[in-house]
């Protein structure tokens, strides 16, 4: 069974700032990442414009190509030749360099947004989530106990059960703020006050293990 949040109002109510800090702090820092990710891949805009320049320099030389005259011994050939080595180190150079570039910026745009982002929000995430997870647990633990106590009639049972782990759980402190005489409640068998200091930090009203409501019986005629 689980029980995501205590009956009392004040631990509910620092278990929901809980959570909803934590989820703040977690969406920030994703916000964040998302920026340095938009910030660094807006970077693509150079890249692209090396590509650009390599492509209009290939357009030009294919251009300077294709006007080469035909059929003129020695001079067609040359022309062609430089053509080609101009398309081979200036154009072909520049976009290959474009697309390196490109996919160099998209990858530093994902490796420094998770690297910002993922460590802070797993740094609190983890730990608070696995607390919350075992004190849910703890909580629905609870809870099943009082209510099969409840359903089975053996609530002063439950209280006995209930005031001994009040004795050995509970700090000194919280011991003596519950009962004047805890040792006393126990001899004497009053469960009442140390359970219901247990139920309370267990995040339960102690109410939940109030004794049903007796039939009320119906009154003698008189004769």
């Amino acid at each position: 069974m689980i029980k995501v949040y205590p009956d009392r109002v004040g631990p509910a109510l620092a278990r929901l700032f809980g959570d909803i800090a934590s989820l703040a702090w977690s969406v920030g820092w994703a916000l964040i990442g998302w920026l340095i990710y938009r910030t660094v891949i807006g970077l693509e805009a150079i890249a692209d414009a090396i590509t650009g320049t390599g492509t209009t320099l290939d357009s030009w030389i294919a251009s300077f190509r294709n006007a080469v005259p035909g059929g003129i011994p020695g001079l067609t050939d040359f022309l062609t030749g430089l053509a080609d080595q101009l398309r081979k180190y200036s154009g072909d150079p520049l976009v290959t360099a474009g697309h390196n570039v490109h996919d160099a910026i998209f990858r530093l745009a994902i490796y420094l947004s998770l690297f910002v982002a993922v460590p802070p929000i797993l740094l609190v995430l983890v730990p608070y989530a696995t607390w919350r997870w075992r004190d849910m647990r703890e909580l629905g633990a609870a809870l099943a106990f009082v209510r099969i106590a409840s359903i089975t009639g053996r609530a002063e049972q439950a209280r006995a059960v209930l005031a001994m782990r009040a004795v050995t759980m509970l700090s000194f402190r919280q011991l003596m703020s519950a009962s004047a005489d805890p040792v006393g409640d126990l001899a004497e068998q009053r469960y009442d006050r140390l359970a219901n200091a247990m139920l309370k930090r267990a995040g339960l009203d102690p109410a939940r293990l109030a004794p049903p409501d007796l039939p009320e019986l119906p009154p003698h005629s008189e004769r």
